[in-house]
């Protein structure tokens, strides 16, 4: 006798990844691509109602970073 085994389902809660491959040689107004990235989501998520927490190198790079965000519309 067989038995049918149905597929795992998809559960709501599943996690998801991106990648992104940048060209962190190029600046633009102080930012490295990967910082103009990082800017971008934050702000993407935030409008969205979700918690953000950027995790920075040094205390510059979260200088930076805090005042490329204030200057966002």
């Amino acid at each position: 006798m067989a038995t049918h085994l149905n597929p795992p389902q998809e559960a709501p809660y599943m996690k998801n990844a991106t990648f992104y491959l940048l060209d962190n040689d190029t600046t633009v107004n102080g930012l490295s691509a990967v910082e103009q990235l990082v800017c971008e989501i934050a702000a993407e998520r935030w409008r969205a109602g979700k918690r953000v927490l950027i995790a920075c190198e040094d205390e510059k790079q979260a200088i930076r970073l805090d005042e490329a965000l204030w200057a966002r519309p």
